[in-house]
């Protein structure tokens, strides 16, 4: 029976982590990778490199590609600031759950802290934000740690 309750523990953390991300792929989804522009005389003759059909089709490429760099960078930060504060709430709502339904509240804890981990991962996302949201994610830890073990001790 323990088992079992160690199960839905962790399938009610990952719904939870789920649901986040597919709720951000469905309201708000990334931008999409550019489609590398055709080079005018592919494939014949092999690449000039010196050419100034070459240079011109490598500055639309980069122009192309610095958009897309900065979109991303954009939505990174943008998800950052609904989704890090979304687990902040999650977890927060498990510890003060945890104590009249154990396995509800463990299970937003966990679901919490992998959907403030969520946010911290992206590629493009500043290192500035990253650590401010591995640091927020440090504090509830500590929170939840503190409000879940002390309580245990105390019963």
């Amino acid at each position: 029976m323990r088992i079992l309750r160690v199960i839905y523990v962790l399938a009610i953390a990952v719904a939870l982590v789920l649901l986040v991300v597919a709720g951000v792929e469905a309201f708000y989804p990334a931008p999409q990778y550019p489609e590398y522009p055709e080079y005018p005389r592919y494939p014949m003759p092999p690449l000039d490199y010196d050419s100034p059909e070459y240079e011109e089709w490598q500055q639309e490429w980069e122009e192309v590609y610095a958009i897309y760099e900065h979109e991303a960078g954009v939505h990174d930060r943008n998800i950052f600031f609904v989704v890090l504060p979304l687990g902040v709430v999650f977890a927060i709502g498990g510890t003060f759950m945890q104590r009249r339904t154990s396995i509800f509240g463990a299970g937003l804890i966990l679901g919490g802290i992998g959907t403030m981990i969520l946010a911290t991962v992206p590629y493009d996302l500043d290192n500035v934000l990253r650590f401010a949201g591995i640091a927020a994610i440090l504090a509830v830890l500590i929170f939840v740690g503190y409000k879940v073990f002390l309580s245990l001790r105390k019963s």
